[in-house]
């Protein structure tokens, strides 16, 4: 959801493009036009929320590393631009919003080992760099905010069991 409350819904086409169409009002029927939003993405979309209620759009590229882009503004129709986030990852990203406002994304990468990356504060355009959470992926992983602020990402292990990792206190590994 919007941060002015509409709807928007995100998707990938046959020919790796994204797509975007949104609500002309909040409850609305009725929907304006689809738009194109990126080429070369290999994968459906992940949508999280930023702490100042921008959309930020992640998706694994082409070449295999992870894109994002985020709203200019809470609810607004312009996006800031497609930048690289980097990496060589296998799965499609997983995306949750930490504690401390920071957005945090979650990929299996190519030694099939856990990794992730988050925002340097809040709403930054600046990411950290990327770094390990281990482990041996048999899958992506999926991510989210427990109620006492701490991150956990699930996964499935090279063994088909379902494997999960927590923060030890919200923002920490």
């Amino acid at each position: 959801m919007n941060a002015d409350g509409r709807l928007m819904v995100f998707a990938n086409d046959e020919d790796n493009k994204f797509w975007y169409i949104f609500q002309t009002s909040p409850s609305a029927t009725s929907w304006y036009g689809w738009e194109c939003l990126f080429g070369d993405a290999i994968n459906d979309p992940v949508v999280a929320t930023n702490a100042d209620g921008r959309l930020e759009v992640f998706s694994r590229h082409a070449d295999n590393s992870i894109w994002h882009n985020s709203q200019s503004a809470p609810g607004a129709d312009g996006w800031i631009g497609w930048a690289a986030l980097g990496g060589y990852v296998t799965s499609d990203p997983s995306a949750a919003l930490n504690q401390d406002g920071r957005l945090e994304a979650f990929v299996r990468g190519g030694d099939n080992g856990l990794w992730h990356i988050s925002q340097t504060a809040p709403g930054a355009a600046g990411w950290s760099s990327w770094a390990s959470l281990s482990g041996v992926l048999g899958g992506g992983a999926t991510s989210a905010r427990n109620s006492d602020g701490r991150l956990e990402a699930f996964v499935a292990g090279s063994d088909n069991s379902l494997w999960v990792v927590a923060q030890t206190s919200p923002g920490n590994w």
